[in-house]
């Protein structure tokens, strides 16, 4: 009798304990479905997005995170805006732009600390600064920006951009320059660039000088002001793995190549292995932390726009970013 007793006693005590096994995944707590919007196709500049939801960061933080890729670049603002997507990938001229129309989006974070855009010309072209771009062609991508932002570089080298003619190429500007039917075209020297560098096309590279034209952030992450406000915890969540994805591809290139080769298996892994390797030291660059917005920053832009007539109704730069939800 007593042989019998242990035997039910071990019974039930392995009962309990397969019972217990089987209902603990429901005490998890389920995660969140959130969106992240991005501006065009995955590239380098998103990098530490596919870094941290490849690492389950993102998760870590009770978030199931999807990723969507817009058929239109300027579609993330607007989802965002009204709440179909919590976060989007945007720039600041583009939020400037909506938050002078009411459009109630705010910054939440730099992806990038400098403007890494500049304008590009053949090298055989012999074109070395913008005191040689009267005369030339110029690939448009129909954006208000373009002129003013040309056109003040040009005064600061004393020539004027009404000799300048516009080719409307939509978004095909780097392929109209590398095809010889443009003069002139508006680049990411992180991406078009590199994929110059890559094919063994010489560019000559005429930056955005500081002196003319204020240092701005293209691209930021965005939020919209209910998600904020309803939401703060949960924004505080998804920058908490994002920060920690873009860290990790700031030390890490080489991993967070592959991390966006495996979501986006599309992409010419050449041109993402190189530029990573030329992204990640500038995406910090000058910060004392990433993803850190300077007032300085928004302020003087925000000018500058005003000042060429790129809003019509001046805004609070402080209400158009925030550094408040970063860790």
């Amino acid at each position: 009798m007593k042989i019998v007793r242990i035997a039910v006693l071990m019974g039930a005590l392995l009962l309990a304990a397969s019972l217990f096994v089987g209902c603990a995944p429901a005490d998890e707590p389920e995660l969140v479905p959130t969106v992240l919007s991005l501006d065009w196709v995955p590239n380098t500049n998103h990098s530490g997005f596919y870094v941290a939801l490849d690492q389950g960061w993102y998760e870590e933080e009770g978030i199931a995170l999807e990723i969507q890729v817009p058929a239109d670049p300027s579609a993330a603002i607007r989802q965002v805006a009204v709440g179909h997507t919590p976060f989007g990938v945007s720039f600041q001229e583009e939020v400037t732009i909506a938050r002078s129309q009411d459009i109630p989006v705010v910054s939440i974070a730099a992806i990038i600390q400098n403007n890494t855009s500049a304008f590009a010309s053949l090298a055989e072209g012999g074109i070395e600064s913008p005191a040689d771009f009267e005369g030339l062609t110029y690939a448009s991508y129909g954006l208000p920006i373009e002129p003013p932002i040309l056109g003040t570089l040009m005064a600061c080298y004393g020539t004027d951009i009404a000799e300048v003619e516009f080719v409307d190429v939509g978004f095909d500007a780097f392929p109209a320059l590398l095809a010889g039917r443009v003069d002139l075209a508006w680049i990411f020297q992180g991406w078009d660039g590199v994929q110059a560098e890559l094919q063994g096309v010489d560019l000559d590279i005429h930056p955005l000088d500081p002196e003319c034209v204020p240092n701005y952030y293209t691209p930021v992450i965005i939020a919209g002001e209910t998600t904020i406000g309803d939401e703060p915890e949960l924004v505080e969540q998804f920058l908490r793995a994002t920060v920690r994805g873009y860290e990790h591809a700031i030390a890490n290139p080489e991993e967070a190549a592959e991390a966006l080769l495996r979501h986006s298996p599309e992409s010419d892994p050449d041109l993402v292995r190189a530029s990573q390797q030329w992204l990640s030291p500038r995406y910090q660059e000058g910060a004392p932390q990433w993803g850190l917005q300077d007032p300085a920053v928004w302020e003087e832009f925000t000018a500058w726009m005003i000042e060429h007539n790129l809003i019509e109704t001046p805004i609070d730069p402080g209400l158009a970013f925030t550094n408040e939800f970063l860790p």
